[in-house]
């Protein structure tokens, strides 16, 4: 009777070294789930940064070419939208990065969407093409499904590291709450 007494905290750390790494590496799963969908999210962004390149005037078209008062902001716009892409790239689960990618892709629609507006079109030049128009609410679209899937993504991970026994594990290895988009 006695050993079948002294396998029982055996058992015990058994079970609870086999439930620490089973919740450790779903953590793990969530963070790299993070990571993949942060991936998309750059791809569909990547393109609408660049969307601005195309507003550079041909030296055969200069007359369709839009007014510079619309094309300065948005190139303004999407490089400091660039750049907070970048920063947040190298780390996805940094909420200031987050924050200030979000911050930079307000600043770009908004940048966008005053040189659409008809109010703004001067009779010297034209407003934006209206092809590019069409293929920036395309891909702006698809920017915002795949942003979605990385707030779902987040969203996840954050439910995980906050529910018990999983938050003792997430607070040892250093797990911490993910901003969303």
């Amino acid at each position: 009777m006695t050993m079948d007494l002294s396998l029982l905290p055996w058992l015990l750390a058994a079970v609870l070294v086999a439930w620490a790494v089973g919740a450790h590496n779903r953590l793990v799963r969530l963070r790299a789930a993070i990571h993949t969908a942060f991936a998309a999210v750059e791809a569909e962004l990547a393109p609408l940064v660049k969307l601005a390149d195309t507003l550079e005037p041909d030296d055969d078209e200069e007359d369709d070419e839009p007014p510079p008062e619309f094309v300065e902001p948005i190139r303004g716009a999407s490089a400091q939208l660039a750049a907070s892409l970048a920063s947040a790239k190298a780390r996805p689960l940094d909420g200031d990065r987050i924050a200030a990618l979000r911050a930079a892709g307000e600043a770009w629609a908004q940048a966008w969407d005053r040189a659409e507006r008809e109010d703004a079109h001067d009779l010297a030049g034209p407003r934006l093409p209206e092809a590019m128009s069409t293929t920036r609410a395309v891909r702006l679209a698809q920017a915002e499904a795949a942003g979605r899937q990385f707030n779902e993504a987040i969203d996840r991970y954050n439910r995980a590291i906050a529910q018990f026994p999983a938050l003792i594990l997430a607070w040892v290895f250093g797990f911490r709450p993910a901003r969303p988009l």
